[in-house]
């Protein structure tokens, strides 16, 4: 007779042979596409997002900044206020966004940009094929959009309007 320890040690090598077991049973063939979703932490990031241009539909407005120094790939934020629903609501609107946006991923520019998505309460009972084609859209129309929304020129800074004082 065999030792114990010995018999489980090689159990681990076999893992299931001669079980009636088929481990390949149910798995893919090749390994499935893999999307990371990059999110936005901190406050500053969320801010610099909403200086740029936005894309607005019923369930969802996206703001973008485009970061050249990331690199190409996007990174997500994902704001639900108090005013779209309960806790359990909004988190269910979170989750939703974000399987979206994975689900749209493969569609994605390989632009370096960091996109913000302010939900909407009708985020919750969209259908879940029109809100993934809806990110998809948003991110390739943010993806060639302008820099800013931000006017030029500013009480601090006005306008040179071609006055050359100092000549």
């Amino acid at each position: 007779m065999s030792d114990p320890g010995e018999s489980r040690k090689s159990g681990i090598a076999k893992s299931g042979a001669g079980d009636g077991h088929d481990n390949s049973e149910g798995k893919a063939a090749a390994p499935l596409p893999f999307f990371r979703l990059e999110t936005l932490k901190k406050r500053s990031e969320f801010k610099d997002a909403a200086a740029g241009p936005r894309y607005s539909t019923k369930s969802f407005t996206m703001l973008r900044r485009i970061v050249p120094e990331s690199g190409p790939g996007i990174r997500f934020g994902f704001t639900v206020t108090k005013k779209v629903g309960n806790s359990v609501e909004r988190n269910r609107i979170r989750r939703r966004l974000r399987e979206a946006v994975r689900k749209a991923a493969p569609d994605f520019p390989p632009v370096g940009m960091d996109l913000v998505i302010l939900a909407r309460r009708d985020a919750i009972s969209l259908d879940f094929v029109v809100m993934v084609a809806d990110i998809a859209r948003a991110v390739a129309v943010l993806a060639t959009r302008g820099e800013s929304r931000k006017r030029s020129s500013s009480a601090k800074n006005p306008p040179d309007n071609g006055n050359l004082a100092s000549s």
